[in-house]
């Protein structure tokens, strides 16, 4: 069963170690080399959650920590969504996100945004499915892994009553709106 609550302060390393771990799963997929990111992408979790943790929505299946969320700036902008591997495909990421959009919502924004790595097609999917829909393509210098990151910015419209959409199997078609 999922449970959806705000972090607290003592989370943080298991927050960092999730998002740490569901990032290592991602990119390795895609033939990066984790080894060698690995320190600054620890670093670079666990800064965010210290410094964060009361913009960060937690997840837990039955009683354990699983995945957590979290739009920083408490705008229209998810800037997170990580979920342990071993929790994924439960419908864990949908009831962040849900959580994340009600935010959104409630603070009056038309829509959400956020970004993903280009070659993040599991994640890309996963929005598509939920109704976002790729807008931008990007490369943006990342401070914390130092070096370029290939990006594509999505939105879901909430006025429009853009539904979910089949993203289909083709990889190619992940980009088409």
């Amino acid at each position: 069963m999922i449970a959806i609550r705000p972090a607290t302060s003592a989370e943080a390393q298991d927050l960092a170690e999730i998002g740490l771990a569901a990032w290592e799963k991602a990119i390795r997929v895609w033939g990066e080399d984790a080894d060698r990111l690995r320190e600054n992408a620890k670093e670079a979790y666990y800064d965010f959650c210290t410094r964060c943790w009361p913009d960060i929505l937690v997840a837990e299946w039955d009683g354990d920590l699983a995945g957590w969320g979290s739009c920083e700036k408490a705008d229209d902008f998810i800037t997170d969504l990580w979920v342990l591997p071993e929790f994924q495909g439960r419908g864990i990421g949908t009831a962040l996100l849900e959580q994340i959009e009600a935010g959104i919502i409630e603070r009056g924004f038309p829509s959400a945004r956020l970004d993903t790595h280009a070659r993040n097609l599991d994640a890309i999917r996963l929005y598509k499915r939920l109704g976002y829909r790729v807008t931008t393509y990007f490369v943006t210098y990342s401070e914390s892994l130092d070096e370029d990151i290939d990006k594509v910015e999505m939105v879901k419209e909430f006025e429009t009553g853009s539904g979910p959409v089949d993203p289909g199997t083709d990889d190619y078609s992940l980009y088409d709106n």
